[in-house]
């Protein structure tokens, strides 16, 4: 089985009142907290007088900026808070990342590409808030004691903390100074870290100035450093102006036709007057150009990145790319990421790229497979009348529940860079017992990183909101790492399964139409 999933762990985290770091990458395994039962009040009155003088104002207005190196590049941050509204912006080499916090809500835009957070990410902007602000400290009912343990040769304290609405995260507290040490949150396929250090005072407010960004794999980590933090100065009001997303440059709706080759279906793509095929790819977070391409195109390509797919790989490089053309729309100013897709993938794609995220981000598509063709415009351009599904874009990927076998509702990605029916992850078959039967028959997938393991069996049902697919050939994935091994979601939908309906994929605006296609079967009559 062949499928190409690439995630790029990129995004940022908000970085909050004590200038909590960003997260341009991500996950090292926490220690493990065993320890004895920790008086969790006292832990807490100790964390609230180590992060603030008694009697000091709240730092809710606070300007702080300084520098981001890491995974091959140099960059900058800048962060203004101002009561509820709150900016970061991030730059590593050409990539440019911004958060933008008004009250209760939460945008996220990157490399142009711009959106409202919903899910999980919304759900972990809350905890960092909660976190960040010091708020924890004084909402014991919030807060759980982990036990006692040991961190990099330090003794710590182990809590994991829950705003209202909120992820999960631990916190790890310095046993002598009780300041925050590091903050550890689940993160696709591990954990991510936040190392803090070099605390200084401002305000009568601990403010860490160096922090550490880490999924495990030290060779990718990003350093942010603070050089400088104003407080109690008022925000220019613009500063916080909502941030708008790329849209395709074109007139109006067209349609081109679709190319399959080994189950894949790819899209024609015109670059400084080259055409080219590129896989058409919803499950990956970036536009990919193999680095044959993007050495003819001339690319200046940097960075030392890391993808993940069917394992965790380097290789990963970033180029600006000035315009990328599909049909008569057009999309600009592009930060791309290249790699040897050839070797990545143990020779399974040698292909020309991968049509991902920035595309899906700027315009509303429609993937009519028995038809091959595919139809798209500007956002909200394509009218539907089937079944619409609420979309989750939080990731960069087109997230939805569906429920499976009539009874559990699970979040699933739709890949159209999968060419399987389905695949289940380990973590929620795991979780689910039963949901499949087991079975001997091992496989070997390929995708990007090389082969993962799998074995094949057969989902009883999955629903489509109230359109029932029956016995749907299923992958269960092995992997304990990679994009298979995802915590989040329960597998991703493919190809095999997509090909009964004519897809509509409006992602800009969260939604999902699916209208039974031409070669519609829901399954009911297979053995």
């Amino acid at each position: 089985m062949e499928m190409l999933t690439i995630r790029h762990r990129m995004s940022a985290a908000v970085i909050l009142s004590f200038t909590l770091a960003a997260a341009f990458a991500p996950a090292a395994a926490a220690p493990r907290a065993a320890a004895p039962p920790l008086d969790l009040r006292a832990v807490l009155q100790n964390a609230a007088r180590a992060l603030a003088d008694p009697g000091s104002p709240r730092a809710d207005q606070l300007e702080a900026s300084g520098t981001l190196s890491g995974a091959g590049m140099s960059g900058t941050f800048h962060t203004w808070l101002d009561g509820e509204r709150e900016r970061d912006d991030q730059s590593l080499g050409p990539r440019a990342e911004t958060t933008l916090r008004l009250g209760p809500r939460v945008w996220f835009a990157s490399d142009g590409a711009a959106r409202e957070l919903t899910g999980i990410l919304l759900r972990r902007a809350r905890t960092q808030r909660f976190i960040d602000s010091g708020d924890f400290a004084a909402a014991p009912e919030r807060c759980a004691a982990r036990g006692r343990t040991v961190l990099e040769g330090r003794p710590v304290y182990a809590l994991d903390v829950t705003a209202e609405g909120g992820e999960t995260e631990t916190l790890y507290l310095d046993a002598r100074t009780w300041l925050p040490a590091r903050v550890a949150y689940d993160d696709d396929d591990g954990r991510t870290t936040i190392d803090l250090s070099d605390w200084r005072t401002a305000g009568g407010h601990r403010f860490p100035f160096r922090a550490v960004v880490s999924d495990g794999d030290r060779a990718f980590d990003v350093v942010q450093r603070t050089a400088s933090l104003t407080l109690g100065r008022p925000v220019d009001a613009a500063v916080f102006a909502p941030l708008a997303g790329r849209r395709i440059e074109m007139g109006a709706p067209e349609s081109v036709r679709l190319s399959y080759v080994d189950g894949h279906v790819y899209a024609p793509v015109t670059i400084a007057g080259r055409k080219f095929n590129f896989l058409l790819d919803s499950g990956s977070e970036n536009i990919v150009i193999d680095r044959r391409v993007a050495k003819t195109l001339g690319l200046v390509q940097q960075g030392a990145l890391e993808a993940s797919g069917a394992a965790r790989t380097g290789g990963l490089q970033v180029a600006r790319l000035p315009e990328l053309d599909v049909g008569g729309g057009k999309l600009r100013d592009l930060v791309v990421t290249t790699l040897d897709l050839g070797s990545s993938t143990e020779g399974a794609f040698r292909i020309d790229g991968i049509l991902g995220y920035p595309f899906f981000a700027a315009a509303a598509v429609r993937i009519d497979q028995p038809g091959g063709s595919m139809t798209f415009g500007p956002p909200g351009s394509l009218t539907s009348s089937g079944e619409r599904l609420a979309l989750e874009t939080d990731r960069a990927l087109p997230e939805t529940r569906l429920r499976v076998n009539g009874s559990v509702e699970a979040r699933f990605i739709l890949d159209t860079g999968n060419a399987a029916e389905l695949l289940l992850y380990r973590p929620f078959v795991e979780a689910h017992p039963g949901v499949v039967a087991y079975s001997a028959t091992n496989r070997r997938s390929y995708g990007i990183g090389g082969a993962t393991s799998s074995y094949r069996t057969v989902l009883d049902e999955l629903d489509f909101g109230s359109i029932q697919i029956y016995h749907s050939e299923t992958d269960v994935m092995l992997a304990t790492r990679g994009a298979f091994a995802d915590r989040f979601d329960a597998g991703n939908v493919g190809l095999g399964l997509l090909k009964n309906f004519v897809v509509t994929l409006d992602e800009a605006q969260n939604a999902l139409y699916l209208e039974r296609s031409a070669a519609f079967d829901d399954g009911s009559n297979r053995d």
